[in-house]
């Protein structure tokens, strides 16, 4: 019997990354399996990546990367242009903040890959699907059908949708923790993970979602200098993690409708004060 605690999509939030390190430490685990996007839309996303170290040295560990972590990486020396606005300010603070060592750190995880366990069917891991690591099967209809018909694995854990969810086809089994960070559970101020427990007989899921220090987060945004930064897509965010609504989406898709409309060609073009109808739009 082999227990596993599976993460996905911190998002920065170091603070969910504190109380589920509290957990497993209360409830102790055979290793961690953690599915990417760990940084780029919160404060001090060092501090998530010193505890990501810690995690890899201390426990048996299978890490891969997200498309945050593709995003800062293909674009060290900020050829994109990222700049303090509504758009790309977050991914430019954070750009600043992580040292060549984290993003050598971030970059030595590939973006999917078996995991053998001994005792246990071998798994595979990904952070959207297999080949495409922005894949949402929460949100591409027939997204999960065509890729479990296909995977040669009994079990595939991904994560990038946000939501936890648990699905089996054509007698394969997905799995998805939900976000540590960013849960999206119309709830709020909660972690979201999983517990795995595999045997010679396949692997089980326990979905956890557990309390964090969400006021202390909060405070940290401001503290830290990133509102100043990350502008209307950084107060998303904060409703986001009040209301477990993905205020954060819900701009982007209302973004990318409003500069196809105008012939922009993408929403690092969009003037701040369409950002700010945005807000009012959306309460934030």
């Amino acid at each position: 019997m082999a227990k596993y605690a599976l993460i996905s999509d911190i998002h920065g939030n170091y603070k969910a990354l504190e109380a589920f390190l509290a957990y497993i430490r209360e409830n102790p685990v055979d290793g961690v399996i953690a599915l990417g996007d760990y940084v780029t839309d919160g404060p001090y996303p060092e501090r998530t990546v010193k505890y990501l170290r810690e995690i890899s040295e201390k426990y048996t560990c299978y890490i891969i990367r997200g498309n945050r972590e593709d995003y800062l990486l293909n674009n060290t020396d900020n050829r994109e242009g990222w700049k303090p606005s509504s758009a790309n300010g977050t991914l430019y603070y954070t750009l600043r903040r992580l040292t060549q060592e984290d993003m050598a750190f971030l970059a030595s995880f590939p973006t999917e890959r078996e995991v053998a366990i001994e005792g246990c069917p071998s798994l595979y891991i990904c952070h959207g699907v297999p080949g495409k690591v922005r894949g949402n099967v929460h949100e591409e209809p027939g997204l999960m059908e065509e890729v479990l018909k296909e995977l040669a694995y009994g079990c595939l854990l991904g994560g990038h949708s946000h939501h936890q969810e648990k699905a089996v086809l054509y007698g394969k089994t997905y799995i998805n923790p939900g976000s540590l960070g960013f849960a999206v559970d119309n709830v709020g101020r909660r972690a979201q993970f999983a517990i795995l427990t595999g045997s010679r007989n396949g692997w089980e899921a326990e979905f956890k979602s557990i309390s964090y220090d969400v006021e202390g987060y909060l405070g940290a945004f401001a503290e830290s200098g990133v509102d100043e930064l990350g502008m209307t897509l950084n107060k998303a965010v904060k409703k986001s993690l009040v209301t477990g609504v993905n205020y954060f989406f819900k701009c982007i898709v209302a973004m990318d409708e409003e500069a196809k409309r105008t012939e922009v060609r993408s929403i690092a073009e969009m003037p701040e004060e369409v950002w700010n109808r945005l807000e009012e739009r959306f309460g934030l």
